[in-house]
């Protein structure tokens, strides 16, 4: 660089240059979410520390609800009482069948009387009042064996029905026993347990956070006004606050398509090449999401280019050139000037 005539002067330079967007964001955990409880009570008990490795399934921490737990009490009484009686043993049943049996005896009785009566009365035996009354007494039995035998059914299948009805909400009351007992979705880590025993856990105050063990990710902020040139497969270049002296490498793997109204951003996943040793969720990230990479590129100081793309040349002439890769410090120039052209700082 020059200082001629009380003016920074320079020429173009070839060597590389990489342009890239700036991202901001953080270090999430795959399958990271909030545990919320499903009914409301006090924290009995912690049964995970933070830190702890989970399998899906397991318990996190029990809250009291005695309401529930009354409930779930009365459905499994309830069940027990129908099963009894619903079966072919139950006093109900047992009760009915008799009472059938009895109705059933009466019946044959009364139907071999009228058919003996009937067979004397062809003969010219016996009256008419008599094979009149063996024939009401056949009816009347008749008619009393269908209402004992529809009975028996009709009652077998409502102690059915109300049994089913009372296994259904028993099965709802132990689902309600699960509730007190949030478990953990997925295997991973209890990253963070957001309660205490003794406190108050409602639906609407998440309880704990889990995430993967194993699988940490960037989700960055990228710019709307950049966003149309990420795609997935751009090389990322990051560092982290957690590790600040060293220079990371990741690549975007998602491009979410809706962009975030307040911060007017777009959310862009990358996964770590080689992530550090240790990583942690919600750990800040600066990074850079690499568009294209020249070697041997012409290239001047970004002070140097004029509005409209052109340049002060040192012989005092404003020159138009067409540019192509830039960073932040310096600009491609692809036509218009030579290695050799002298440049004024405007």
């Amino acid at each position: 660089m020059g200082c001629g005539r009380g003016q920074e002067t320079t020429r173009p330079v070839v060597g590389p240059i990489t342009e890239s967007i700036y991202a901001s964001g953080v270090v999430k955990a795959a399958g990271q979410y909030q545990v919320y409880p499903t009914v409301t009570g006090t924290v009995l008990a912690l049964l995970v520390k933070e830190g702890d490795t989970v399998a899906a399934g397991t318990p996190l921490l029990r809250i009291d609800d005695r309401t529930a737990g009354a409930g779930a009490r009365i459905s499994a009484a309830q069940v027990q009482l129908l099963e009894r009686n619903a079966s072919d043993s139950g006093p109900v049943i047992v009760q009915l069948r008799e009472a059938e049996a009895q109705v059933r005896d009466r019946y044959r009785v009364d139907s071999t009387n009228h058919a003996r009566q009937q067979a004397l009365w062809a003969q010219g035996i016996g009256s008419r009042n008599e094979l009149d009354q063996r024939e009401l007494a056949y009816s009347t039995s008749k008619a009393g064996l269908n209402r004992a035998v529809k009975a028996l059914q009709e009652a077998r299948d409502r102690l059915r029905t109300e049994l089913e009805v009372a296994r259904n909400n028993a099965a709802i009351s132990t689902a309600g026993n699960d509730d007190r007992t949030p478990r953990s979705l997925i295997d991973g880590v209890v990253y963070d347990l957001l309660v205490e025993p003794g406190e108050l856990a409602t639906p609407q105050r998440p309880i704990a956070v889990v995430g993967s063990a194993t699988e940490l990710y960037l989700e960055l902020d990228v710019d709307e006004r950049d966003i149309r040139l990420v795609e997935p497969g751009q090389r990322v270049v990051l560092t982290l606050d957690s590790h600040e002296d060293t220079v990371l490498e990741a690549t975007v793997t998602r491009v979410i398509p809706l962009m975030e109204p307040r911060s007017r951003t777009f959310r862009v996943e990358a996964h770590f090449k080689t992530p550090p040793a240790k990583l942690f969720p919600n750990i800040t990230a600066e990074a850079n999401i690499v568009l294209r990479t020249r070697e041997n590129a012409l290239t001047i100081p970004a002070a140097y280019l004029l509005p409209g793309d052109s340049v002060q040349t040192g012989d005092g002439h404003r020159v138009h050139v067409t540019t192509g890769a830039r960073d932040l410090e310096k600009v491609e120039v692809l036509d218009g000037i030579t290695a050799g052209t002298e440049l004024v700082k405007p």
